[in-house]
């Protein structure tokens, strides 16, 4: 198999494969004081947070996310938060007047907006194609909040807002059935004067486990620029985070999970992603390629793919393995000039080669590695690792592709072995 249908496989599965429908979040006002909480399920545990220095009059910020570094909530100096909820897609209805934002409009809202009317116009003026799968959720230190769908704004109306994974703009509140939805609102006619800890009994009682995890809760303070994070459904335990203190401090990426002590549930769950239990064994040329009992097996794509699994939570990453006859004296080295680096011209900028190396295997074997990033509309949508060897005329390719960091997962592709 050529080894540019097998990455253009993996790269339609990981675009279409849909992001864990579950998240929670509201925002509560308490007169002058404005708090807003988010449970940020999914199925990654390579949670980071970053921060946007200030320059000139663009406000600086702190993002939470993922290893693929595309904020899924935030808060900027001046108290504007956003987060991102996961929707069954839908079309956008784009408007020909108006234009497509060049590069991220969500963080350009944060860079250049203060509140949630400045950052409504904003968004107005842009078209929402990329909106399709998901909503957001802006509020601000006023008090002022809404709900962007694709389609349509359902502003604040009292003291508080909530939002979880579905339109409630084409949803009879009657017939609202998220039972994370149904919880928050029920719990809020339970609030007592302790605003914060309300907030924190929300997200406790609407926590996920099971398809999604809830990977980290935040409760923002938007008056005083101030973030309690809490880790992997864990109440006990919180860091508090100052925003204009670590503007200061000028941090670089932190990842989330080691603010915090051992948390044997994260521990856990990681374990299942990268603990191989099972085996893909393949007769001719005789070997095995070892991945985690969390990965399903699916249909390969196309006719020298011989094996292809995804990992249940999320569909991603996708490991997949092909088996490609080639000639008697053709070798490794020549495999990339010759094999590879002409598919991969097909696909000029969208493609980027990372880096290219030779590799042993564990029982001696020659290999070579090679790490290529996708783009996909201007942004790197996936990662993939190719591990190549030869044995008895025949072409191995063992690929990992992910939207998020590789390094951890090496493991999988490297566990190919000849017996």
């Amino acid at each position: 198999m050529k080894k540019y249908i097998i990455l253009l496989s993996a790269f339609c599965l990981l675009l279409t494969s849909q992001p864990a429908l579950a998240c929670t979040g509201l925002v509560l006002q308490d007169g002058e004081r404005v708090w807003v909480g988010n449970n940020e399920d999914g199925v990654n545990p390579r949670t980071k947070i970053w921060f946007i220095q200030p320059v000139n009059d663009r406000y600086g910020s702190i993002f939470f996310g993922l290893d693929n570094f595309w904020p899924q909530g935030g808060m900027n100096q001046k108290g504007l938060f956003f987060d991102a909820f996961a929707l069954k897609p839908e079309p956008v209805e784009e408007p020909k007047a108006k234009p497509r934002f060049k590069g991220n409009l969500i963080k350009e809202v944060m860079a250049t907006c203060a509140t949630v009317t400045e950052a409504l116009a904003m968004i107005d003026r842009y078209s929402l194609h990329f909106m399709t799968h998901f909503q957001l959720f802006i509020a601000d230190a006023t008090g002022d909040a809404a709900i962007v769908e694709s389609n349509a704004v359902v502003r604040k109306q009292g003291d508080d807002q909530v939002v979880t994974n579905f339109r409630q703009s084409e949803t009879d509140p009657g017939k609202i059935s998220c039972w994370r939805y149904l919880t928050a609102r029920k719990l809020l006619t339970e609030c007592r004067e302790d605003k914060r800890q309300c907030i924190r009994d929300i997200l406790a009682a609407t926590h996920q486990e099971g398809n999604a995890f809830t990977l980290y809760s935040n409760i923002y303070d938007l008056n005083a620029g101030r973030v309690h994070v809490y880790h992997f459904h864990d109440f006990k335990e919180e860091v508090v985070i100052d925003l204009a203190k670590e503007l200061e401090r000028k941090p670089g990426v932190i990842d989330l999970p080691t603010l915090f002590p051992h948390n044997s549930a994260a521990q856990a769950y990681n374990a299942k992603l990268t603990s191989l239990k099972k085996e893909y064994v393949h007769d001719s040329p005789h070997f095995v390629v070892r991945y985690p009992a969390v990965y399903d097996v699916d249909k390969p794509l196309g006719a020298d793919q011989v094996f292809l699994s995804k990992c249940r939570y999320g569909q991603v990453p996708v490991l997949t393995v092909s088996v490609t006859p080639v000639e008697a004296d053709m070798t490794l080295s020549r495999v990339g000039g010759e094999l590879y680096a002409p598919r991969l011209r097909e696909f000029g900028k969208r493609i980027r080669v990372l880096s290219n190396r030779p590799a042993k295997l564990a029982d001696g074997s020659e290999a070579y590695e090679t790490r290529i990033a996708w783009r996909w509309e201007g942004k790197t949508s996936i990662k993939s690792l190719v591990l190549s060897t030869i044995r008895e005329n025949k072409l191995i390719n063992v690929a990992l592709h992910h939207t998020g960091e590789l390094d951890y997962l090496i493991h999988i592709p490297y566990s190919l072995h000849f017996e």
